[in-house]
C-alpha cells in the first residue's frame, strides 16, 4: 500500500483535494493509500481505498487543542459517516446547518461539492466512512426501500441532506461490519468483491437502524445521556479487557444503574456485557494468531484469559478448532 506524507506546510484542503484522492473514484480496480498529516497542533493517520466510484476511509486524528479547520473537495459525494470516537461539528456550509457528530454515532449524508469548517471538541477523533459518487449510490439504492429512495430523491435535488434527522448510535452489528471491513482477510480481486459486499451490508444495516429508531417506543435506553453512558461502558470494558470490572463496578464507573447497564447494553450492542467482551477478546486473538508474532500463551494473557486452558476452550467453542490448529 502506498503512503503520502503531508507536513505542516500543507493545508487540509490539499489533503482532500490531492489528485490521487479525486482520481481514485474513477479507478476500475482497487487503489489503496495511507496518508500521514503532521502540524504542530495535530497529527493524522489515514487508511484509504477506492474502487468503482466508492471510497473507504479510516482516520485517527490527535489534536493538541480544540481546533477549527477548513477543508474543501470539489467532489459530489454521499457519505456513510461513523464517528467511532470523539465529537465534532460542522458549520453551515457543509450540511445546511451546524451539524454535531457525537461519540459513537453514525448517519448517511449528502454534501454537494463538499466544503466547510470542522470544529473538533476532543483530543482524539476516530472516523470511519464509506463515500460514493452520486451516480454510484443512486444505482445501488434504485430497488431499495421507501426511506432510501426518498433520500435518493433529495440527493437528485442537489441540496445537502441527512438520511436521519438525528444521528444514530452504532450498534453491535454495525460495529462488527466495520471491523470486518478494516480487517479484510483477502487480497487481489476477491478483496474488492469482499469490500463491496460489506459496503452493501453496512448500508442495509444503516437503513435498518433508522427504521428501528423510528419504530421502537419501548426502548430501555431512551435518553442521550443513557446512550452515552452505555457507550462509555463499552469503551471502558475494551480498554480494560485484560482485567475487566464486575458488572456492579462497571455500573458505578459508567454512572448508570445496573438494570439499564445490563439490559441497555444488550439493546444497543446485541449481546450481554460479558458476551460482548468475550467476542472481542477472541476477535483480537484471531488477529494476533494471524500475525504469528506471539505465542499462544502470550495471546491468552493479552486477551485477558486466566489460563491457556480457558483460552483454548473458549476459542474452540467459537471457531471449532483450537488456537494451535488455527495458527
Amino acid at each position: 500500500m502506498g503512503e503520502n506524507v503531508l507536513t505542516g506546510t500543507d493545508t487540509l484542503e490539499s489533503l482532500f483535494a490531492n489528485s490521487y484522492v479525486q482520481d481514485g473514484y474513477n479507478s476500475p480496480g482497487l487503489t489503496e493509500k495511507n496518508i500521514s498529516f503532521v502540524t504542530p497542533e495535530m497529527e493524522l493517520q489515514s487508511q484509504n481505498c477506492w474502487f468503482d466510484g466508492i471510497r473507504i476511509g479510516y482516520s485517527e486524528w490527535n489534536f493538541k487543542k480544540d481546533m477549527h479547520f477548513e477543508w474543501k473537495a470539489d467532489l459530489d459525494l454521499v457519505t456513510q459517516y461513523f464517528n467511532l470516537r470523539g465529537e465534532v461539528s460542522t458549520d453551515i456550509h457543509v450540511y445546511g446547518k451546524d451539524f454535531p457528530l457525537g461519540n459513537y454515532t453514525h448517519n448517511l449524508i449528502y454534501a454537494p461539492q463538499s466544503h466547510g469548517i470542522i470544529k473538533s471538541h476532543d483530543s482524539k477523533l476516530i472516523i470511519f466512512m464509506v463515500q460514493y459518487k452520486v451516480e454510484k449510490f443512486l444505482e445501488l439504492i434504485k430497488d431499495s426501500n421507501e426511506s432510501l429512495q426518498h433520500f435518493g430523491s433529495l440527493i437528485t435535488s442537489g441540496y445537502p441532506c441527512a438520511f436521519s434527522p438525528e444521528n444514530l448510535y452504532i450498534d453491535g452489528q454495525l460495529a462488527q461490519t466495520i471491523e470486518d471491513i478494516r480487517n479484510c482477510p483477502y487480497t487481489g480481486g476477491i478483496r474488492q468483491m469482499y469490500l463491496f459486499s460489506k459496503c452493501l451490508e453496512l448500508l442495509v444495516l444503516q437503513a435498518d437502524a433508522y427504521h428501528r429508531n423510528r419504530a421502537d417506543s419501548h426502548k430501555i435506553i431512551k435518553t442521550d445521556y443513557d446512550k452515552e453512558r452505555i457507550v462509555f461502558a463499552r469503551e471502558y470494558l475494551l480498554e480494560h479487557m485484560d482485567a475487566p470490572p464486575s458488572l456492579a463496578e462497571l455500573s458505578r464507573i459508567a454512572g448508570i444503574n445496573l438494570f439499564k447497564l445490563k439490559n441497555g447494553f444488550k439493546e444497543m450492542f446485541g449481546n450481554t456485557v460479558f458476551g460482548y467482551l468475550g467476542d472481542k477478546r477472541l476477535e483480537m486473538a484471531v488477529r494476533e494468531l494471524a500475525a504469528k508474532e506471539k505465542s499462544i500463551n502470550d495471546i491468552a494473557l493479552l486477551t485477558g484469559y486466566s489460563s491457556v486452558q480457558h483460552f483454548n476452550k473458549a476459542f474452540k467453542k467459537k471457531f471449532g478448532v483450537t488456537p494451535g490448529r488455527y495458527k
